[in-house]
């Protein structure tokens, strides 16, 4: 066993929080890994051999157990065993300097998982689930941070062949069905990115909320295989490099118009929902330079920006004015 100077989390590298916290994650090691899932049994094998090493959680705290890959990744890359959710694991960590902007805390399970509007997101082993440190943007770039995350994660996808859109304002659709989210958290200065993918398997129907807007399915059907931690390994790295290199387009305008041909639906007629209002039918024009949807209600001169709202496919009809 290595005792490491700390307070910090060694890095780069993958490592499995041994210890664990009451009523936030339960204790992980490479064992214990392997029984969760065959996909994490494979990125247990992997990622061997782990070497067990002792690190404090602060400067005035006793050490602790983690168990550290011999693998090389780029960031550091925390795997926690079942958890409250990642974003709970990953910002006491990130506001205790324990994470740096571009790592992450990757979970083999969520027992609270949350998405937009703190919806309930299903977390059963096998699939991704992972809270990434972004660093702090430029002011005007704030509200769209979701999108460019899904235009990242788009491209990343449609790298391994898999026909992957942005639903607006944060999920990403292959073939029509949701097979992952985003969700950024900013609190006293710490952005978290949290992000889910269905890998193998996807909510049945009776799970879904009543007015899902459309149904969910799972990366493996769109003829992609992976393990949790290879593709969260790889997909970070993209991510980052195509972060940043779309934080260079020069305005917020052109970063918009860069994202608006991945738009699910974009140039069709959408239902929308906003707050407790009957439902609306638009047309789907493009985005504004601060992400806001830029759609044409029908029956209506002129186009309305969507800040918030459901939209998804209208069915075929006629058009009905949002008055």
């Amino acid at each position: 066993m290595t005792e490491l100077q700390g307070p910090r989390i060694p890095g780069p590298g993958v490592l499995l929080w041994a210890q664990g916290r009451e009523e936030l994650a339960d204790p992980l090691f490479p064992e214990k890994l392997a029984d969760c899932h065959p996909g994490w049994a494979e990125d247990a094998r992997a990622f061997a051999p782990w070497q067990e090493v002792l690190v404090p959680w602060c400067s005035a705290c006793a050490q602790e157990s983690w168990w550290l890959s011999s693998e090389k990744v780029r960031g550091r890359i925390v795997v926690c065993g079942p958890c409250s959710s990642c974003l709970d694991v990953a910002r006491p960590m990130a506001e205790n300097k324990l994470l740096d902007p571009w790592d992450s805390v990757l979970a083999v399970s969520q027992w609270s998982g949350r998405g937009q509007l703190r919806r309930g997101w299903d977390s059963p082993p096998g699939n991704l689930y992972a809270a990434l440190v972004l660093p702090q943007p430029p002011r005007e770039y704030d509200s769209l941070l979701p999108l460019i995350l899904g235009y990242c994660m788009a491209g990343f996808l449609l790298g391994r062949k898999v026909p992957a859109r942005i639903k607006w304002p944060n999920d990403i659709l292959a073939g029509g069905v949701k097979v992952g989210g985003m969700l950024v958290e900013e609190r006293r200065g710490t952005v978290l990115a949290g992000i889910g993918l269905n890998l193998v398997s996807s909510p049945p129907l009776a799970m879904l909320r009543e007015d899902h807007a459309v149904p969910a399915g799972y990366l493996k059907a769109c003829g992609l295989n992976a393990t949790p931690l290879g593709l969260w390994r790889d997909l970070v790295d993209f991510v980052k490099i195509c972060y940043e290199t779309t934080l260079t387009q020069g305005t917020p305008h052109n970063v918009t118009s860069l994202i608006e041909p991945h738009l699910e639906w974009l140039g069709q007629d959408v239902l929308v929902r906003e707050g407790g209002e009957t439902p609306w039918r638009a047309r789907i024009i493009g985005l504004a330079p601060d992400g806001a949807l830029r759609v044409k209600p029908a029956g209506v001169a002129g186009e309305r920006l969507l800040t918030s709202g459901s939209i998804w496919r209208a069915p075929e009809g006629p058009l009905k004015n949002p008055g």
